[in-house]
């Protein structure tokens, strides 16, 4: 893990609860609430990190075209993102939201408590979304 990584760490120990936070090979997670956050740095790059969380599950169902549609305008120069991108797990069958920032983005503990707040105002936002539509799909059978 990254030294700013690890400062991340730190940090999400102070805005959710230290056993909520768990430390993993190239970064951490986070939970918060029923949702988990993963801070990580691909190969340990000093350069760059994301954070990802799942928007949802598709299972057995088909991803219906009208959300299909949403995540592709939503990812179009990012309007609908804020700044991140939407995409589909294909191993796990599963939408997920991932957003890449500078390792050392974040100077205190305020900046990134915003940051996780704004982040996850987005992922609910699509996790609404995304439920919506497939709510509508069963229904529809």
């Amino acid at each position: 893990m990254t030294d700013n990584l690890q400062r991340l760490a730190e940090m999400a120990k102070n805005i959710a609860a230290p056993e909520e936070v768990t430390l993993e090979e190239f970064g951490f997670s986070m939970d918060a609430g029923d949702t988990t956050l993963s801070f990580f740095a691909p190969d340990g790059n000093a350069y760059f990190a994301y954070c990802r969380a799942k928007v949802g599950d598709l299972g057995d169902r088909e991803c219906p075209d009208e959300f299909a549609e949403s995540a592709l305008k939503g990812n179009f120069f990012w309007r609908g993102t804020e700044g991140a991108t939407l995409s589909l797990n294909t191993t796990e069958n599963a939408i997920y939201l991932t957003d890449r920032f500078d390792d050392g983005a974040f100077e205190n503990e305020e900046s990134f408590r915003n940051y996780i707040n704004d982040f996850l105002r987005t992922l609910f936002d699509w996790q609404e979304n995304l439920n919506t539509y497939t709510a509508e799909k069963e229904v529809a059978k």
